[in-house]
């Protein structure tokens, strides 16, 4: 199934101090609208542009890849940026709406595996010896 319209958009905001913030909607107008708000959350803690955009055609597939995007390290989320959009240019409405394909699935992680560390503690305690 296709939709001509996207139904959700996840965008990632970044403030004065390059911090990320994901959040997901179901226009980029809702958005966009938040940024005009004084007294919003994204206003509040200097969340002044969009330098990165998803679109879904399902919502409930719009909340998986935030939630995914959370999860992910400083690291990958500048990875994941910079091959969208290098200069960490605030994106215009038009240019998301226009530029980016709409999804009907979710992108796959390609996250490295670490090894399995031994426990810090061992399992037991030690058994007390004398009558101490």
């Amino acid at each position: 199934m296709s939709h001509t319209r996207p139904s959700a958009v996840v965008l990632i905001f970044v403030n004065g101090s390059g911090l990320y913030r994901v959040e997901v909607a179901s226009s980029l107008a809702a958005c966009l609208a938040l940024l005009d708000e004084s007294d919003s959350f994204l206003r509040r803690f200097g969340f002044d542009r969009i330098i990165y955009c998803e679109r879904y055609d399902r919502y409930s597939l719009a909340c998986a890849r935030a939630e995914q995007l959370r999860q992910l390290s400083h690291a990958e989320l500048e990875r994941l940026i910079t091959a969208q959009n290098p200069d960490r240019r605030a994106l215009t409405a038009e240019e998301t709406l226009s530029l980016l394909p709409i999804r009907s699935t979710l992108p796959r992680l390609h996250r490295r595996r670490t090894p399995h560390a031994p426990p810090i503690l061992p399992f037991s305690l030690p058994r007390r010896t004398g009558d101490g």
